[in-house]
C-alpha cells in the first residue's frame, strides 16, 4: 500500500475526535457522513485554511511544513462555494494559471469535461456546474499530485457522477494523480476506490464501497440512504435469495428469474 497523505488521530475543537485517513496514491477515495459531521472542516484543514498541531503527512513531511507555493502545486482543494477566477474565459483562465502549457492535456481535459464549446463564454455566464468543470480541468491541468473536490455531490447527478469518477481514472493513468471528494449521497460511491464513513468525530466504517455499503444498518441509523439496488441487494441475500451484492436493475431481474 503506498499512502500518498495520512491524516493520523486529528483533533479539532468538538469535531474531530481521533479521526484517521490513509489516502492510497492513485485512486479515488470519498468522504461521506451526515451534515455537520466535518467534511468541509476537514478539506479546509487539509487546504491549510485551519492550522492543527495533529500529524498530518504528505509524502513523509507533516503538511504545516510546506512553503505554501510547493504544496498548492501539488495538493489543490476546490470548494465549488469560493471559486473565484480572475480573467474572463476558460481559455484565458487557463493561460494565466500554467508556466508553460501543456497543449495535449489541455486538450484531453477540455474535451473529456466538454468544456471546449465554452472555452469562450464569458464566465459571469456559466452555471454552477459549468463553473465547477472548469475548476477541476484547472486543477487537472496543474496539479502534480492530489486534487480534492468538497461536496461534491451538489453538482451533478448520479450518472454525471459516474462518468466524472470515469474520467478521474483516466486523469489517474495518465497523469499519476490522486482524487479525494466529499460527499453526503452515497449513490455513486460505488465506483470509488475507498470509503469512509465519519461519525462523532471518528471514522465510523471504511473499505471498499460494496463492503461499507453492506452495512445498511449502520448507515440509515447516520442518515445517510443506501442506494435503492444495493440496499434491496443486503435484504435478499440476507434471506438468501441472492449470493451477492448487484449494482443494476437489469442484473437483479436476471439473477431473481434465473
Amino acid at each position: 500500500m503506498d499512502v500518498i497523505l495520512n491524516i493520523n488521530n486529528l483533533k479539532y475543537n468538538n469535531i474531530f475526535k481521533d479521526l484517521s485517513i490513509y489516502i492510497e496514491k492513485n485512486t479515488i477515495t470519498a468522504i461521506s457522513g451526515s451534515n455537520n459531521c466535518g467534511k468541509t472542516t476537514l478539506m479546509r484543514i487539509l487546504n491549510r485554511d485551519i492550522i492543527t498541531d495533529s500529524k498530518i503527512i504528505y509524502k513523509g513531511k507533516n503538511i504545516n511544513d510546506y512553503k505554501q507555493e510547493e504544496y498548492s502545486k501539488n495538493i489543490q482543494v476546490i470548494f465549488p462555494q469560493d471559486i473565484l477566477f480572475q480573467e474572463k474565459t476558460i481559455i484565458e483562465e487557463l493561460r494565466i494559471q500554467q508556466d508553460e502549457l501543456d497543449i495535449n492535456k489541455i486538450d484531453f481535459v477540455m474535451s473529456k469535461l466538454k468544456l471546449k464549446k465554452i472555452q469562450n463564454k464569458d464566465i459571469s455566464l456559466l452555471s454552477d456546474k459549468e463553473i465547477l468543470l472548469t475548476q477541476i480541468a484547472i486543477s487537472i491541468i496543474n496539479s502534480n499530485e492530489i486534487i480534492m473536490i468538497d461536496e461534491i455531490d451538489n453538482y451533478f447527478t448520479k450518472n454525471e457522477l459516474i462518468n466524472l469518477y470515469k474520467f478521474f481514472n483516466q486523469c489517474i493513468n495518465r497523469y499519476d494523480l490522486t482524487f479525494i471528494i466529499t460527499c453526503l449521497n452515497l449513490d455513486s460511491t460505488i465506483y470509488v476506490d475507498e470509503l469512509y464513513i465519519i461519525s462523532n468525530g471518528k471514522i465510523l466504517l471504511k473499505g471498499e464501497p460494496l463492503r461499507v455499503l453492506d452495512k445498511d444498518n449502520v448507515l440509515n441509523k447516520e442518515g445517510l440512504d443506501v442506494p435503492f439496488i444495493i440496499d434491496l441487494s443486503v435484504k435478499l441475500k440476507d434471506y438468501q435469495l441472492i449470493n451477492k451484492i448487484i449494482l443494476n436493475q437489469e442484473e437483479m431481474i436476471e439473477e431473481l428469474w434465473k
